[in-house]
């Protein structure tokens, strides 16, 4: 039995104290609460040798999850080149440094995501199944490879030689991918392709061949690749200096696992391989609108070691990332290729971790051997990108003299931002900082402080270029469509009738968006009495493939589509856009700041949506005294920002939506997350080092939109929100309402929830809008819960 696995059976019995195992318990029922119950199909295996499921693991464990408040949470990626353990943190400066946190980055993904694979075996013996030469001049072989105890274990593989004497590249794939191999044999190389992939899978049996090890099944179809790279080593034709792993989906995650834990692999091209691949867990949490870490791992439980679940919502307490796991991978050549617009990824959380992955590149002194290759297209690959691979390949392998260009789309940089706008710099140190004091004497005592948040608020979304409002916007009983639209379609929602505005008859500054409708039984608009209906417009969180196309939804992709649906049976017309740099609107914003230097992109999306506003003045059918905003993350702030410029609101609820600015530490790096990271408000990042310093805070922009009615959705598990910190700042916001004699236009609600819009929360958005419409809002206060 390996130790490793020993050692975490154990350790509560034995390292942990009572207090700490009572913990454990309950982040063990938050677990449960979290995880999505494992979904079975055909491709579906065990997770484990002794157990079909997630749960039988833990009744034959009784593992419990790690105490998470005594692990460090990194809410960012985690730096590879940074040391930092047992109290010790220190940059990586030397080869022996770094050769060291390789080997701890192996053993905590074996730990924590990949389980334990067994040492090479060193017996691995061809069986020549099949030897013949293609009329095309090829030499085909079908391999079986037999090795492990009493060589019980086996591996089938394709060798496809060009003709000629070599020694030629290894162009390795699995089973599924053999179509990709030919293309590279009439390139020079030899093609392998090996039965590991869901099509014909010989690794899933080495459960039972190596009982005493844990290794999951991507760690075993990577093992298994080893074993390949074995035999390789015995065969003249090949260079084994030159022996590159490709794969697809998830064989794109086990090629990338594969050549991490085997130097012999020479190169590996990683495609689409999102979760457990080319994107980070910490960015694929449901507020990225991706494949999350429980809802692949309820789809494909076997793929990763169970202990990886107990992470699910917690992500930032993962010791290492799919960044740390690329890094292995230098100094050899790695590309990442994926759609920027395919459903199952979130293509800034892939970019983010090439440039995590690149400073490693550049440690070690050679850069150009990372790359991305960016398509626009559904999941499936097209043989114009396998040819774009192998031409990377070939640049690598010196074999063609072309240069590789990558073609990126998120390049914001803070650094470079905040070199160009020194003068700002100067600004913020005379801006005058407010901080609701709680104690105003009237109404007019808060309105001066008022007129002064929304100055700062002004000064931090920048100066926004003069314009004029769109001319005459209308809708469109048919779709004009983006042609991402057809990769990412927009929500059919059940009893609605979507209208499009746009593109000749768009929102301002040319923007697209669809307006669902309640429809009757004769299919018609269903009006109320008014003649008109009520309207909320939709800000979607950080759906950066997708826009707004795409939401959390624990048993699918369709979690948008029931939340429209759910809005729309309440009797409201929704209106949705993709929010600035998001889905169709992606390459708009790749250059922003070098159009709008003095700008922001937030300025920019809460622009947008007042537009949006604007053009609800122009429809006949709606009612623009009825005009609410639904947010959820940024698409939250996004709504409190635009409801404190616009006091056409309405209502406003959010959802997971905001963390204090002025509490930004390590834990929770909120200032950060909109400076440094996503460059919403760069101006933000003056105030990182000092994040009390923030001329105005969530708490005041709150206070400002009063007595707008707004509800605040703040799940209290929200590992992006310090929810201590928000209670607190609910305490002073909610007296500017009593101010008002509004308090019960502040609504605030903490589930016990991560960072989700689930179906649970939609009745009581839906009362919350629908009690706004007719007037009586004290129905929905006892939802109400300030501490």
């Amino acid at each position: 039995m390996l130790v490793g696995v020993v050692f975490c059976i154990i350790m509560p019995q034995v390292l942990y104290s009572q207090g700490q195992i009572e913990r454990r318990k309950k982040y063990l029922e938050e677990s449960l609460q979290i995880n999505i119950k494992q979904r079975f199909r055909a491709n579906t295996r065990r997770i484990s040798v002794q157990d079909s499921t997630w749960d039988d693991w833990l009744r034959r464990t009784g593992e419990l999850p790690p105490d998470f408040s005594a692990m460090p949470s990194t809410p960012m990626l985690p730096d590879p080149l940074l040391y930092n353990r047992e109290g010790r943190t220190f940059r990586i400066t030397t080869q022996a440094q770094w050769d060291e946190q390789r080997e701890w980055i192996k053993a905590q993904y074996q730990e924590w995501i990949a389980g334990h694979a067994p040492p090479a075996p060193g017996n691995v013996e061809p069986e020549i199944l099949k030897d013949t030469v293609e009329a095309g001049g090829a030499r085909v072989q079908l391999i079986k490879l037999k090795f492990g105890p009493k060589q019980q274990a086996t591996m089938t593989l394709e060798l496809i030689v060009p003709e000629g004497s070599g020694p030629f590249p290894v162009f390795m794939t699995q089973w599924n991918h053999r179509g990709w191999a030919q293309l590279a044999v009439k390139r020079g190389y030899i093609g392998c392709v090996y039965a590991a992939a869901d099509v014909k899978d010989d690794t899933d049996y080495y459960q039972a061949r190596y009982p005493d090890y844990d290794f999951s099944g991507l760690m075993r179809r990577a093992w298994g690749a080893s074993r390949v790279v074995d035999y390789l080593f015995t065969r003249p034709e090949v260079n084994n200096e030159q022996i590159a792993i490709t794969g697809h989906s998830r064989n794109g995650k086990q090629s990338l696992w594969a050549a991490a834990f085997d130097e012999r692999i020479a190169a590996v091209i990683s495609s689409s391989s999102s979760t457990g691949g080319d994107m980070p867990w910490r960015y694929c949490d449901p507020q990225y609108a991706s494949e999350t870490l429980d809802y692949v791992a309820a789809w494909n439980g076997h793929w990763f070691h169970p202990r990886l679940r107990f992470f699910a919502g917690r992500e930032d307490k993962l010791p290492v990332d799919q960044n740390s796991l690329a890094a292995l991978v230098a100094p050899r050549p790695l590309l990442f290729h994926y759609s920027i617009v395919e459903q199952g990824l979130n293509s800034w959380s892939n970019e983010q971790n090439y440039y995590s992955v690149k400073k490693v590149y550049e440690f070690l002194g050679v850069p150009d051997r990372i790359g991305v290759h960016t398509r626009m297209g559904e999941h499936a690959v097209a043989a114009r990108d396998v040819e774009a691979t192998i031409d990377f390949l070939d640049i690598q392998f010196k074999r063609i003299d072309l240069e590789w260009t990558n073609r990126l789309y998120y390049t914001y940089n803070y650094e470079r931002w905040e070199a160009q706008h020194e003068e700002e710099r100067a600004e913020a140190a005379r801006i005058n900082k407010v901080s609701l004091n709680g104690h105003y004497t009237d109404l007019n005592d808060f309105k001066k402080e008022r007129a002064q948040i929304v100055a700062n608020l002004h000064w931090l979304l920048g100066e926004e270029p003069s314009g004029v409002r769109a001319a005459d916007v209308v809708v469109q009983p048919k779709p004009r469509y983006d042609w991402v639209e057809s990769v990412v379609p927009r929500p059919v929602v059940p009893g609605a009738k979507a209208l499009y505005l746009g593109p000749y008859t768009a929102i301002g500054d040319h923007i697209s968006g669809v307006l669902y409708c309640p429809v009757n039984q004769s299919g018609s608009i269903k009006l109320p009495p008014s003649g008109k209906l009520p309207v909320i417009i939709y800000a979607h969180q950080y759906a950066y493939s997708t826009g707004f196309s795409k939401g959390y939804d624990k048993d699918g992709r369709r979690g948008t589509t029931r939340l429209f649906e759910a809005l729309v049976k309440q009797g409201f017309a929704v209106l949705a856009i993709d929010m600035y740099g998001f889905g169709t609107r992606i390459e708009e914003a790749t250059h922003f700041y070098q159009r709008y230097p003095k700008w922001s992109k937030m300025g920019k999306m809460v622009r947008d949506i007042r537009s949006c506003i604007d053009a609800v003045e122009d429809l006949d059918f709606v009612d623009e005294k009825h005009v609410y905003l639904l947010g959820n993350t940024i698409g939250g702030s996004v709504s409190l920002f635009a409801a404190v410029l616009d006091k056409r609101v309405a209502g406003v609820a959010t959802v997971a939506a905001f963390s204090p600015w002025r509490t930004s530490n390590s834990q929770y790096e909120s200032l950060r997350t909109y400076s440094h990271l996503h460059g919403f408000i760069p101006k933000l990042g003056f105030f990182a080092d000092s994040p009390s310093d923030v001329p105005v805070d969530f708490g005041e922009l709150l206070a400002a939109v009063a007595p707008t009615p707004i509800l605040i959705i703040a799940p209290d598990i929200d590992r992006h929100t310090d929810i201590e910190a928000l209670k607190r700042a609910m305490v002073p916001v909610s007296q500017v309402y009593d101010l008002y004699g509004k308090q019960e236009h502040l609504i605030v609600d903490y589930p016990h929830e991560i960072n989700r819009l689930t179906t649970e929360m939609f009745p009581e958005i839906g009362v919350f809008f629908r009690s706004l419409y007719n007037g009586n809002l004290p129905d929905v206060v006892k939802h109400r819960s300030i501490k």
